[in-house]
């Protein structure tokens, strides 16, 4: 057995639960494009294909049996960019000859700073991956120069780079043969769509997807029919940033995917989803949604480059999550937030202010003969390498906000430690318990709530 290109991901820990195992959406899309060009290509899950998911070694002697050409680790967060760096040290160990590439979101963010840290990584991706791993599947690293956003490592110590791709090819149907245990999984993330038209500040997404593009409705019909012929026992996360931002695709994907009996949760803004469509997204099998609803104060939200300072824009968007949350109860869906205070430039009224609009939202679910009520996470703000908000730390600085410095600033999570004069690290956590006191606890929300949840990944030392 061997490949032109292998393509792994860091592996979920086994036995942790709450949380279910799903595959690497970002390797099988990749390994999915570069079958149809006729690539021997293998997608390699060491979550389900190694019998001890934390044991390194292993994967580096299972991955290298295969024989591949190339090698090529995909890491979106800084834990799975500790992965990859540790691994590529136990893969080169025994085959220094075989080059070893990473990309993800995480990695494109900084790419020489992890070809100097890791001299056993030999270049980075950045950008949509497809034609990078066509050229690296066809000739490897011996003309760097072909290969659309690679970032190398000179001879001299130095860095040469190609332009990255700024769009990518057309979705095609998700080749599910090429995961090896399609049946152990209980979670399939799955996309409609790419990019977003939105430019939040602590976004990433358009790093590996500049541009907005909807997946053609073949793809989508034809994806469904795998789905339900091999993973028919999946919940079915469907992360696109902007699910349901148009009503006639809407419809027309609820239409295909009503039949399978697949259940299913979506993502969406509450300023984009209409709340007379959660009625048709329920019938289609969705019994939860994720808004990203990150602030209920104007001035926050124009922090976090939500919106601008225009009051009807936010009052659109208070009202937007009053109504799909209704809808969301009385259609038997979970309505799940995400809050983001405090944000760079807070004060004490933003957090009220987005507090009080949290209760009044969690009070939607004591109405009578409602079993279902409004879950929230509330988030310490993340600083991710690449965001929107890099540019503006000076600014936010000089308003008081500084973020944590990790000992280890490359494979660490940053975080929103002060976010001005009078919002410190107590005022924070106290906001965050209060949000999280809010939350319901009956038996059927958390299943709900938990069924949604992958596993946390291995964590390793870089």
């Amino acid at each position: 057995m061997s490949s032109d290109l292998l393509l792994l991901s860091a592996p979920l820990q086994s036995g942790k639960l709450p949380g279910g195992i799903c595959p690497s959406l970002s390797t099988l899309t990749l390994g999915t494009f570069l079958q149809q060009k006729g690539v021997a290509v293998e997608v390699f899950d060491p979550s389900v294909q190694v019998a001890d998911p934390s044991a390194l070694d292993a994967i580096a002697e299972a991955v290298l049996a295969r024989a591949p050409a190339t090698i090529g680790i995909t890491a979106l967060s800084p834990v799975e960019g500790r992965f990859g760096a540790a691994l590529s040290k136990r893969l080169k160990a025994r085959r220094p000859d075989v080059p070893v590439v990473m990309g993800g979101i995480w990695a494109m963010a900084r790419p020489e700073q992890l070809l100097t840290r890791c001299p056993t990584v030999d270049a980075v991706v950045v950008g949509p991956g497809e034609r990078s791993t066509l050229a690296l599947a066809e000739h490897g690293l011996s003309r760097p120069w072909d290969v659309p956003g690679l970032v190398w490592r000179r001879p001299d110590g130095g860095f040469d780079s190609v332009a990255p791709d700024h769009e990518a090819p057309p979705g095609a149907p998700l080749a599910l043969d090429l995961l090896a245990q399609p049946e152990a999984y209980d979670i399939f993330c799955w996309l409609t769509s790419r990019g977003c038209p939105f430019d939040c500040g602590f976004c990433t997404e358009r790093l590996g997807s500049p541009t907005f593009v909807d997946d053609p409705p073949a793809k989508i019909c034809a994806d469904l029919a795998s789905l339900q012929r091999v993973a028919s026992k999946c919940y079915l996360w469907v992360c696109d940033p902007l699910f349901g931002a148009n009503r006639r695709r809407l419809a027309e994907i609820c239409d295909s995917m009503e039949p399978t009996g697949l259940k299913f949760l979506a993502e969406s803004r509450v300023d984009v989803l209409d709340p007379a469509d959660v009625p048709r997204m329920a019938a289609a099998g969705c019994n939860l949604i994720y808004f990203g609803l990150e602030s209920a104060s104007h001035p926050s939200l124009v922090a976090l480059g939500k919106l601008d300072a225009r009051p009807a824009r936010f009052k659109r968007y208070i009202e937007g999550a009053f109504a799909l949350v209704e809808a969301c109860l009385e259609n038997d869906i979970l309505p799940v937030m995400g809050v983001l205070n405090p944000v760079p430039g807070d004060t004490p009224a933003e957090l009220a202010e987005t507090l009080e609009v949290c209760r009044r939202l969690a009070a939607l679910g004591s109405k009578p003969g409602r079993e279902l009520a409004p879950y929230f996470h509330a988030f310490a703000l993340r600083l991710d390498p690449g965001a929107p908000f890099e540019r503006d730390l000076d600014r936010f600085a000089a308003a008081g906000a500084i973020w944590s410095t990790p000992p280890d600033m490359l494979f660490s999570d940053r975080f929103l430690v002060r976010a001005s004069a009078s919002i410190g690290p107590d005022e924070g956590e106290g906001f965050r318990a209060s949000i999280k006191a809010l939350n319901p606890t009956s038996p059927r929300v958390l299943q709900r709530l938990f069924r949604s949840f992958p596993r946390p990944y291995v964590e390793t030392d870089a």
